[in-house]
Protein backbone atom coordinates (compact mmCIF):
# COMPACT_ATOMS: atom_id res chain seq x y z
CA UNK A 1 0.00 0.00 0.00
CA UNK A 2 1.44 3.43 -0.91
CA UNK A 3 2.64 5.49 2.05
CA UNK A 4 0.03 8.22 1.42
CA UNK A 5 -2.81 5.73 1.40
CA UNK A 6 -1.48 4.12 4.57
CA UNK A 7 -1.42 7.48 6.35
CA UNK A 8 -4.99 8.21 5.19
CA UNK A 9 -6.18 4.82 6.42
CA UNK A 10 -4.53 5.32 9.82
CA UNK A 11 -6.15 8.75 10.11
CA UNK A 12 -9.55 7.31 9.22
CA UNK A 13 -9.38 4.36 11.65
CA UNK A 14 -10.16 6.34 14.87
CA UNK A 15 -13.14 7.93 13.15
CA UNK A 16 -14.47 4.53 12.13
CA UNK A 17 -14.08 3.24 15.69
CA UNK A 18 -15.85 6.35 16.99
CA UNK A 19 -18.71 5.84 14.54
CA UNK A 20 -18.95 2.18 15.57
CA UNK A 21 -19.04 3.16 19.25
CA UNK A 22 -21.69 5.78 18.57
CA UNK A 23 -23.75 3.22 16.68
CA UNK A 24 -23.45 0.75 19.56
CA UNK A 25 -24.49 3.46 21.99
CA UNK A 26 -27.57 4.19 19.92
CA UNK A 27 -28.37 0.49 19.76
CA UNK A 28 -27.94 -0.23 23.47
CA UNK A 29 -28.98 3.09 24.91
CA UNK A 30 -31.65 4.60 22.66
CA UNK A 31 -32.02 8.27 23.60
CA UNK A 32 -30.80 7.46 27.08
CA UNK A 33 -27.21 8.42 27.81
CA UNK A 34 -27.55 11.60 25.78
CA UNK A 35 -30.38 12.85 28.02
CA UNK A 36 -28.12 13.12 31.07
CA UNK A 37 -26.11 16.28 31.69
CA UNK A 38 -22.36 15.95 32.22
CA UNK A 39 -21.55 14.68 35.70
CA UNK A 40 -25.05 13.29 36.32
CA UNK A 41 -23.95 9.88 37.56
CA UNK A 42 -21.20 11.40 39.69
CA UNK A 43 -23.88 13.42 41.49
CA UNK A 44 -26.04 10.29 41.87
CA UNK A 45 -23.12 8.40 43.42
CA UNK A 46 -22.50 11.22 45.89
CA UNK A 47 -26.18 11.47 46.81
CA UNK A 48 -26.39 7.73 47.47
CA UNK A 49 -23.26 7.91 49.57
CA UNK A 50 -24.69 10.81 51.57
CA UNK A 51 -27.88 8.86 52.22
CA UNK A 52 -25.96 5.76 53.28
CA UNK A 53 -23.78 7.72 55.69
CA UNK A 54 -26.83 9.48 57.12
CA UNK A 55 -28.50 6.13 57.80
CA UNK A 56 -25.33 4.72 59.37
CA UNK A 57 -24.98 7.79 61.58
CA UNK A 58 -28.55 7.65 62.87
CA UNK A 59 -28.13 3.93 63.59
CA UNK A 60 -24.73 4.52 65.25
CA UNK A 61 -22.91 2.17 62.90
CA UNK A 62 -19.75 2.29 60.86
CA UNK A 63 -20.17 3.35 57.25
CA UNK A 64 -21.43 0.12 55.69
CA UNK A 65 -24.30 0.08 53.20
CA UNK A 66 -25.25 -3.51 53.95
CA UNK A 67 -25.67 -2.82 57.68
CA UNK A 68 -28.50 -0.35 56.98
CA UNK A 69 -30.35 -2.47 54.43
CA UNK A 70 -28.95 -0.99 51.21
CA UNK A 71 -27.95 -3.12 48.24
CA UNK A 72 -24.40 -4.40 48.89
CA UNK A 73 -23.90 -5.02 45.17
CA UNK A 74 -24.06 -1.28 44.46
CA UNK A 75 -21.60 -0.24 47.17
CA UNK A 76 -17.99 -1.07 47.94
CA UNK A 77 -17.72 -3.84 50.53
CA UNK A 78 -17.94 -2.53 54.10
CA UNK A 79 -18.39 1.03 52.85
CA UNK A 80 -20.88 3.68 51.78
CA UNK A 81 -18.86 4.42 48.67
CA UNK A 82 -20.75 3.54 45.49
CA UNK A 83 -19.14 0.89 43.30
CA UNK A 84 -18.36 2.70 40.07
CA UNK A 85 -18.66 -0.38 37.85
CA UNK A 86 -22.01 -1.36 39.35
CA UNK A 87 -23.43 2.12 38.81
CA UNK A 88 -22.02 2.21 35.27
CA UNK A 89 -23.69 -1.11 34.52
CA UNK A 90 -27.01 0.36 35.67
CA UNK A 91 -26.43 3.51 33.60
CA UNK A 92 -25.88 1.41 30.48
CA UNK A 93 -28.88 -0.84 31.00
CA UNK A 94 -31.23 0.73 33.54
CA UNK A 95 -34.01 -1.42 34.90
CA UNK A 96 -37.32 -0.37 33.39
CA UNK A 97 -40.48 0.23 35.38
CA UNK A 98 -44.12 -0.77 35.41
CA UNK A 99 -46.48 2.10 36.27
CA UNK A 100 -49.76 1.11 37.94
CA UNK A 101 -52.48 3.78 37.77
CA UNK A 102 -55.86 3.44 39.45
CA UNK A 103 -58.92 5.37 38.22
CA UNK A 104 -62.70 5.25 38.44
CA UNK A 105 -64.24 8.56 37.25
CA UNK A 106 -65.32 8.42 33.56
CA UNK A 107 -65.44 12.23 33.27
CA UNK A 108 -61.67 12.21 33.78
CA UNK A 109 -60.87 9.60 31.13
CA UNK A 110 -59.40 12.24 28.83
CA UNK A 111 -56.95 13.22 31.55
CA UNK A 112 -56.21 9.55 32.19
CA UNK A 113 -55.51 9.00 28.49
CA UNK A 114 -52.95 11.82 28.43
CA UNK A 115 -51.32 10.46 31.59
CA UNK A 116 -51.04 6.89 30.33
CA UNK A 117 -49.77 7.88 26.89
CA UNK A 118 -47.20 10.17 28.49
CA UNK A 119 -45.81 7.25 30.45
CA UNK A 120 -46.04 4.85 27.52
CA UNK A 121 -43.78 7.18 25.54
CA UNK A 122 -41.06 7.12 28.23
CA UNK A 123 -37.96 5.00 27.69
CA UNK A 124 -37.97 3.95 31.34
CA UNK A 125 -41.48 2.47 31.26
CA UNK A 126 -42.03 -1.08 30.04
CA UNK A 127 -45.71 -1.35 30.91
CA UNK A 128 -48.59 0.85 32.07
CA UNK A 129 -51.22 -1.06 34.01
CA UNK A 130 -54.53 0.79 34.39
CA UNK A 131 -56.84 -0.48 37.12
CA UNK A 132 -60.38 0.66 36.34
CA UNK A 133 -62.49 0.76 39.51
CA UNK A 134 -65.50 2.27 37.73
CA UNK A 135 -68.37 0.76 35.77
CA UNK A 136 -67.28 -1.64 33.00
CA UNK A 137 -69.14 0.28 30.28
CA UNK A 138 -67.10 3.40 31.12
CA UNK A 139 -63.69 1.76 30.94
CA UNK A 140 -61.07 3.96 29.24
CA UNK A 141 -59.84 3.26 25.71
CA UNK A 142 -56.25 4.47 25.58
CA UNK A 143 -55.73 6.35 22.31
CA UNK A 144 -52.00 5.67 21.90
CA UNK A 145 -52.38 1.88 22.11
CA UNK A 146 -53.14 -0.30 19.10
CA UNK A 147 -54.09 -3.93 18.55
CA UNK A 148 -56.46 -4.00 21.52
CA UNK A 149 -57.61 -7.48 22.30
CA UNK A 150 -59.45 -9.13 25.15
CA UNK A 151 -57.65 -12.11 26.68
CA UNK A 152 -60.53 -12.76 29.05
CA UNK A 153 -63.48 -10.87 30.45
CA UNK A 154 -62.34 -7.63 32.06
CA UNK A 155 -58.78 -7.66 30.69
CA UNK A 156 -57.71 -5.51 27.73
CA UNK A 157 -54.20 -5.24 26.27
CA UNK A 158 -52.75 -2.89 23.71
CA UNK A 159 -49.26 -3.04 22.21
CA UNK A 160 -47.65 0.35 21.58
CA UNK A 161 -44.37 -0.92 20.15
CA UNK A 162 -42.24 -4.05 20.60
CA UNK A 163 -41.24 -3.07 24.14
CA UNK A 164 -44.13 -1.08 25.62
CA UNK A 165 -47.50 -2.37 26.68
CA UNK A 166 -50.72 -0.90 28.06
CA UNK A 167 -53.20 -3.07 29.91
CA UNK A 168 -56.57 -2.06 31.34
CA UNK A 169 -58.15 -4.25 34.01
CA UNK A 170 -61.80 -3.69 34.85
CA UNK A 171 -62.02 -4.45 38.56
CA UNK A 172 -65.13 -6.20 39.91
CA UNK A 173 -64.98 -4.19 43.16
CA UNK A 174 -64.08 -0.55 43.75
CA UNK A 175 -61.40 -0.78 46.43
CA UNK A 176 -57.91 0.66 46.83
CA UNK A 177 -56.75 -2.83 47.71
CA UNK A 178 -56.80 -3.54 43.96
CA UNK A 179 -53.59 -1.51 43.74
CA UNK A 180 -51.66 -4.43 45.24
CA UNK A 181 -53.45 -7.41 43.69
CA UNK A 182 -51.76 -7.76 40.30
CA UNK A 183 -48.11 -8.66 40.90
CA UNK A 184 -48.39 -11.43 38.30
CA UNK A 185 -49.26 -8.85 35.63
CA UNK A 186 -46.15 -6.77 36.40
CA UNK A 187 -43.28 -7.81 34.07
CA UNK A 188 -40.57 -5.75 35.82
CA UNK A 189 -38.91 -6.07 39.22
CA UNK A 190 -39.85 -2.50 40.15
CA UNK A 191 -43.32 -0.99 40.12
CA UNK A 192 -44.61 2.57 40.53
CA UNK A 193 -47.99 2.68 42.29
CA UNK A 194 -49.65 6.05 41.85
CA UNK A 195 -52.86 8.05 41.79
CA UNK A 196 -54.38 9.12 38.49
CA UNK A 197 -53.90 12.86 39.06
CA UNK A 198 -50.10 13.05 39.21
CA UNK A 199 -47.45 12.69 36.52
CA UNK A 200 -43.72 12.06 36.98
CA UNK A 201 -41.27 13.38 34.40
CA UNK A 202 -38.46 11.30 32.88
CA UNK A 203 -35.84 12.49 35.37
CA UNK A 204 -38.04 11.35 38.24
CA UNK A 205 -38.59 7.93 36.68
CA UNK A 206 -34.83 7.75 36.24
CA UNK A 207 -34.31 8.51 39.93
CA UNK A 208 -36.92 5.93 40.89
CA UNK A 209 -34.91 3.31 38.99
CA UNK A 210 -31.54 3.98 40.61
CA UNK A 211 -33.17 4.56 43.99
CA UNK A 212 -34.91 1.20 43.69
CA UNK A 213 -31.58 -0.45 42.83
CA UNK A 214 -29.89 1.10 45.87
CA UNK A 215 -32.70 0.34 48.33
CA UNK A 216 -34.59 -2.74 47.09
CA UNK A 217 -36.47 -3.39 50.35
CA UNK A 218 -37.67 0.15 51.11
CA UNK A 219 -40.70 2.08 49.89
CA UNK A 220 -39.65 5.07 47.78
CA UNK A 221 -41.86 8.03 47.08
CA UNK A 222 -42.29 11.77 46.95
CA UNK A 223 -43.65 14.36 49.38
CA UNK A 224 -46.03 14.46 51.33
CA UNK A 225 -44.29 12.67 54.19
CA UNK A 226 -45.69 12.11 57.67
CA UNK A 227 -44.62 10.89 61.11
CA UNK A 228 -46.13 9.82 64.42
CA UNK A 229 -45.57 10.62 68.07
CA UNK A 230 -46.76 9.04 71.29
CA UNK A 231 -48.96 11.16 73.54
CA UNK A 232 -47.64 10.45 77.03
CA UNK A 233 -50.90 11.55 78.66
CA UNK A 234 -53.21 9.26 76.68
CA UNK A 235 -50.79 6.54 75.58
CA UNK A 236 -52.05 6.91 72.01
CA UNK A 237 -50.21 7.67 68.80
CA UNK A 238 -50.77 11.00 67.08
CA UNK A 239 -50.22 12.22 63.53
CA UNK A 240 -47.29 14.54 62.77
CA UNK A 241 -48.28 16.42 59.61
CA UNK A 242 -45.11 18.40 58.90
CA UNK A 243 -42.04 16.39 59.96
CA UNK A 244 -39.59 18.86 58.41
CA UNK A 245 -40.78 21.52 60.86
CA UNK A 246 -39.94 19.35 63.88
CA UNK A 247 -36.60 19.33 65.68
CA UNK A 248 -35.78 15.76 64.63
CA UNK A 249 -36.86 16.16 60.95
CA UNK A 250 -37.86 12.49 61.09
CA UNK A 251 -40.60 10.91 58.98
CA UNK A 252 -41.91 7.34 58.98
CA UNK A 253 -44.42 7.03 56.13
CA UNK A 254 -45.45 8.68 52.87
CA UNK A 255 -48.93 9.30 51.56
CA UNK A 256 -50.15 6.97 48.83
CA UNK A 257 -49.83 9.49 46.01
CA UNK A 258 -46.75 7.60 44.76
CA UNK A 259 -45.02 4.45 46.02
CA UNK A 260 -42.10 2.78 44.26
CA UNK A 261 -41.54 -0.78 45.43
CA UNK A 262 -40.49 -4.25 44.37
CA UNK A 263 -43.05 -6.45 42.68
CA UNK A 264 -42.54 -9.02 45.45
CA UNK A 265 -43.44 -6.41 48.07
CA UNK A 266 -46.96 -5.87 46.76
CA UNK A 267 -47.41 -9.62 46.41
CA UNK A 268 -46.27 -10.15 50.00
CA UNK A 269 -48.57 -7.41 51.25
CA UNK A 270 -51.71 -8.87 49.72
CA UNK A 271 -50.92 -12.40 50.90
CA UNK A 272 -49.31 -11.96 54.33
CA UNK A 273 -50.54 -8.68 55.88
CA UNK A 274 -53.02 -9.16 58.76
CA UNK A 275 -56.41 -10.15 57.32
CA UNK A 276 -58.30 -7.68 59.50
CA UNK A 277 -56.10 -4.82 58.24
CA UNK A 278 -56.84 -5.72 54.61
CA UNK A 279 -60.56 -6.12 55.33
CA UNK A 280 -60.63 -2.60 56.81
CA UNK A 281 -59.37 -1.20 53.49
CA UNK A 282 -62.37 -2.66 51.69
CA UNK A 283 -65.02 -1.60 54.20
CA UNK A 284 -63.97 1.86 55.48
CA UNK A 285 -63.19 5.41 54.38
CA UNK A 286 -60.57 6.66 54.83
CA UNK A 287 -59.14 3.28 53.92
CA UNK A 288 -55.65 4.03 55.32
CA UNK A 289 -54.30 1.61 52.70
CA UNK A 290 -51.10 3.62 52.25
CA UNK A 291 -50.52 3.65 56.01
CA UNK A 292 -51.23 -0.09 56.19
CA UNK A 293 -48.71 -0.71 53.40
CA UNK A 294 -46.02 1.17 55.32
CA UNK A 295 -46.84 -0.76 58.50
CA UNK A 296 -46.48 -3.99 56.55
CA UNK A 297 -43.13 -3.09 55.00
CA UNK A 298 -41.70 -1.63 58.21
CA UNK A 299 -42.73 -4.78 60.07
CA UNK A 300 -41.28 -7.06 57.37
CA UNK A 301 -37.95 -5.27 56.85
CA UNK A 302 -37.29 -3.03 59.84
CA UNK A 303 -36.46 -0.27 57.35
CA UNK A 304 -37.89 3.23 56.86
CA UNK A 305 -39.29 4.61 53.60
CA UNK A 306 -37.25 6.99 51.45
CA UNK A 307 -38.58 10.31 50.23
CA UNK A 308 -37.15 12.13 47.20
CA UNK A 309 -37.46 15.60 48.66
CA UNK A 310 -36.84 17.53 45.44
CA UNK A 311 -38.88 15.45 43.00
CA UNK A 312 -42.40 16.83 43.20
CA UNK A 313 -44.87 15.31 40.72
CA UNK A 314 -46.93 17.41 38.35
CA UNK A 315 -50.61 17.61 39.30
CA UNK A 316 -52.56 16.69 36.18
CA UNK A 317 -55.42 19.20 35.93
CA UNK A 318 -54.36 19.95 39.48
CA UNK A 319 -57.77 20.74 41.05
CA UNK A 320 -58.41 18.14 43.77
CA UNK A 321 -60.94 19.91 45.99
CA UNK A 322 -63.72 17.50 45.03
CA UNK A 323 -61.99 14.63 46.80
CA UNK A 324 -63.35 13.38 50.10
CA UNK A 325 -60.32 14.28 52.18
CA UNK A 326 -60.62 17.91 50.99
CA UNK A 327 -64.25 18.32 52.04
CA UNK A 328 -63.77 17.92 55.80
CA UNK A 329 -60.05 17.81 56.50
CA UNK A 330 -60.36 17.91 60.29
CA UNK A 331 -62.70 14.90 60.42
CA UNK A 332 -60.68 13.03 57.81
CA UNK A 333 -57.40 13.60 59.67
CA UNK A 334 -58.95 12.44 62.95
CA UNK A 335 -59.99 9.19 61.29
CA UNK A 336 -56.53 8.75 59.80
CA UNK A 337 -55.02 9.24 63.25
CA UNK A 338 -57.23 6.49 64.64
CA UNK A 339 -55.77 4.20 61.98
CA UNK A 340 -52.34 4.63 63.57
CA UNK A 341 -53.54 3.11 66.83
CA UNK A 342 -55.63 0.40 65.19
CA UNK A 343 -52.75 -0.73 62.98
CA UNK A 344 -50.29 -0.71 65.88
CA UNK A 345 -52.61 -3.16 67.62
CA UNK A 346 -53.15 -5.35 64.55
CA UNK A 347 -49.43 -5.57 63.78
CA UNK A 348 -48.53 -6.24 67.41
CA UNK A 349 -46.81 -2.90 67.97
CA UNK A 350 -45.70 0.27 66.22
CA UNK A 351 -44.10 -1.07 63.03
CA UNK A 352 -43.33 2.28 61.36
CA UNK A 353 -39.61 3.09 61.27
CA UNK A 354 -38.44 6.67 61.65
CA UNK A 355 -35.62 8.29 59.70
CA UNK A 356 -34.36 11.80 59.02
CA UNK A 357 -32.48 10.75 55.86
CA UNK A 358 -33.75 11.81 52.44
CA UNK A 359 -32.68 11.56 48.82
CA UNK A 360 -32.59 14.42 46.34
Amino acid sequence: MPAGAMRAALALLPLLHAAEAEGMTRHILPNYRRTHPPGYWRVVAQELRNYCECRCHENQRESDAKSVGLNPLLFEEGSCKVNRQALLAHAKRPERLTVVVMAYIPEQNERLDALVCGYADADMVQKVLVLWNGLPEHRPIISCATNWRSKQQGFYRGILNPTTEVEVIVEPTNTLLNRYRHAKRVPTQSVVLQDDDVFHHAETLDAFAWGRMAAPDQILGTYPERNFRLDAATGEYEYVFHPRKTASKQYSFLLGQTSVVRRDTIDGFIHTAPRQALAFIISHKPTCEDLTFHFYNGNATGLPPIVFEDLAPVLVLGERNDQMHKQNKKLWNARRQRCLNRLAEEFGGMALVRSKCRLR
